[in-house]
């Protein structure tokens, strides 16, 4: 039935028109649409029209200005009636939506009409008109779930910000795919780059850099109603102090801050946004804060077995009266000049990060703190013991590979053997099962005896064949996991030492709590105790190096002048080997046979110059690193 027909006379209508930026009303038609259409329904149905009201605002959550003045006007009796778009322009939240309705059961509100149906003060329609609401706040709960987790997805697996782009880049959507991307700003970039190296250089200070890149010509990108101003000191503030220009990315989601690594191109690296928040003082934020300093957690005191802390301290050397002092959270000026730290040129600035005994165990630990760099400089020099190059890591790898292939036969025979014994075990099985299920076994259940044996041999059986499929299942799977762990044992040998250089916090940690289980301070020195693979490479490595010295000639003897009588008959030589070559002799490989040596690493003295026996191969492989099964 058309609802034109139920038309009150005198009802006097508000037209509500909302649109919000949100991706929920994407969809939705824009406010002189909504105007135009609400207007000529008005006069066709000849409504009596108190007022048009419109607004930009999301009905997600409640304090809408314009739509709380409408509920007050409704209630002093202006009107009686409301005429908008959709349901979903008067409420998307729970709070709106019972307010609106409210008015209804009061009978303050007679109707709520839109283009296509109308809801009057009635049970069914205030039920409908319910049922809407509900709908539109559910399609936006999970309108909102589906953003956050596109957001996060976006932050934390693509790696890239979400949000507008900050001053020096810009948003950038593919023609292509249409998605949307963090680009630099050609225009911008360099020169906020430039003005935040000239603080770190020491030649200007933050006002002084910002009135040059000014002075240059920066003005902030122009959008619809603002830009193409020079930089406010503000805001050239909050990008010093912002670490999305180092890589950085933060956001707010709730109470929670996430912080994570971003793909977009840094303009200062982490260690010059440190040292850039010193330089502003106060108004400086700090990268991290006490739970990333790396290593903290594998560490242990070596006197008394506690926990280690760490302590970052920075030291600013005043340029104008030479004084030292320890720059705190609330420390902004020099003590004895009283010179603003922003305001200084070139200050001298040292950094310590301290690492010591929490003293939680017993409070009167002897032991003292040693710093980072001291420490870091332990495990490089511990990595370089047993640092290998890429000849030496490829060489062993296909010489594992080759064992590896040798001792697949062992392991047939073996998995043959096991085989047969579970054939052997099951056939046994079943002709207990046959046994015990004759007509004679199974009427004599009398016999206690007889079932005790029945039943001790099951289990002995069953037992075995647990075991024998237990086995089968590691020998099937001992080959590779050992190779695997072999190949991988190389490659940290090979890649650790530089990567430790280069990494990250949590990759500097993940490299030294592969070294070993039991790391301690003690004595301001780094320790690892116990023997693994690394450790049999060190061993390996000066095996072998021994045994290259031993060839080398104590005394070089110099026949240089004798030798120049020989160089035309040199000339008519050819290159070959030996017909005989030597064996070493009073070495532990007496299978190796020598090769003439030259100028080489250690990897490529073994690949070219050495050739090993296969009867030599078990107890070379144990030299090259592995721990054990070949």
């Amino acid at each position: 039935m058309d609802n034109t027909s139920k038309i009150e006379t005198g009802s006097r209508y508000f037209i509500y028109c909302r649109k919000s930026s949100d991706s929920e009303d994407k969809q939705i038609a824009s406010l002189p649409d909504q105007i135009k259409v609400m207007t000529e329904l008005a006069h066709k149905l000849k409504l009596k029209i108190v007022d048009s009201l419109q607004e930009k605002k999301s009905a997600f959550k409640i304090g809408r200005p314009v739509f709380n003045q409408m509920i007050e006007r409704i209630s002093r009796g202006e009107a009686d009636a409301v005429l908008c778009w959709d349901p979903s322009r008067i409420a998307r939240n729970s709070k709106d939506s019972g307010n609106f309705i409210y008015l209804m059961d009061e009978g303050k509100l007679k109707e709520l009409r839109t283009p296509n149906k109308t809801f009057y003060n009635t049970a069914d329609d205030k039920m409908m008109l319910n049922v809407e609401f509900t709908m539109t706040k559910k399609y936006s709960d999970d309108l909102s779930v589906n953003v956050h987790r596109g957001n996060r997805h976006k932050f934390f697996d693509l790696k890239e910000w979400g949000g507008v782009a900050k001053p020096g880049y810009l948003n950038y959507t593919d023609p292509l795919t249409k998605e949307n991307h963090i680009k630099t700003d050609p225009d911008r970039f360099e020169m906020i780059q430039k003005a935040i190296l000239r603080i770190l250089d020491g030649t200007h200070t933050p006002m002084e850099s910002l009135r040059e890149l000014n002075n240059k010509g920066y003005t902030t990108r122009k959008t619809k109603s603002l830009g193409g101003r020079h930089l406010s000191r503000a805001s050239f503030y909050r990008i010093l102090a912002d670490s999305f220009y180092c890589g950085v990315m933060k956001r707010k989601v709730g109470d929670n801050r996430e912080v994570g690594k971003g793909s977009h191109e840094p303009m200062i690296s982490e260690a010059q946004f440190d040292l850039l928040q010193i330089r502003l003082g106060k108004k400086g934020k700090p990268r991290y804060g006490k739970n990333n300093f790396p290593y903290k957690n594998l560490l242990k005191c070596g006197e008394c077995g506690g926990s280690v802390t760490c302590e970052e301290k920075y030291q600013i050397i005043c340029p104008t009266c030479k004084t030292k002092f320890h720059k705190g959270k609330k420390t902004d000026e020099c003590p004895n000049c009283h010179m603003k730290i922003e305001e200084m040129k070139d200050p001298k600035l040292l950094h310590y990060i301290f690492y010591h005994c929490t003293k939680r165990v017993h409070k009167d630990c002897s032991q003292g703190s040693i710093t980072l760099e001291n420490m870091e400089k332990e495990i490089d020099y511990k990595l370089q013991k047993f640092e290998i190059d890429q000849d030496y890591r490829d060489f062993a790898i296909d010489h594992l590979k080759e064992l590896n292939t040798a001792e697949e036969q062992e392991q047939e025979t073996l998995r043959d053997r096991l085989n047969k014994r579970l054939e052997e075990t099951n056939w046994s099985i079943n002709n207990l099962i046959r046994l015990r299920t004759r007509r004679e076994n199974v009427n004599d259940y009398e016999n206690e005896d007889k079932q005790k044996a029945y039943d001790e041999e099951e289990d002995r059986l069953l037992a075995e064949k647990k075991l024998l499929k237990k086995q089968i299942d590691e020998v099937d799977g001992q080959q590779i996991e050992r190779l695997e762990m072999a190949k991988e044992t190389f490659d940290f040998a090979y890649y650790a030492r530089h990567y430790f250089a280069t990494g990250d916090v949590l990759t500097k940690t993940k490299i030294l709590a592969r070294l070993g289980s039991n790391l301690t301070i003690k004595d301001k020195e780094f320790h690892i105790e116990g023997e693994n693979a690394f450790f049999l490479i060190e061993k390996g490595k000066k095996e072998i190096a021994d045994i290259i010295n031993s060839l080398e000639p104590e005394e070089i003897p110099n026949n240089s002048k004798g030798l120049l009588a020989l160089e035309p008959v040199c000339q008519s030589w050819r290159r070959r080997w030996d017909s005989n070559p030597r064996v070493l002799s009073n070495t532990r490989f007496p299978g190796v046979r020598h090769k003439p040596l030259g100028d080489s690493s250690l990897g490529e003295s073994i690949i070219s110059y050495y050739s090993i026996s296969s009867k030599d191969s078990k107890e070379f492989t144990v030299l090259l690193g592995l721990q054990a099964g070949f």
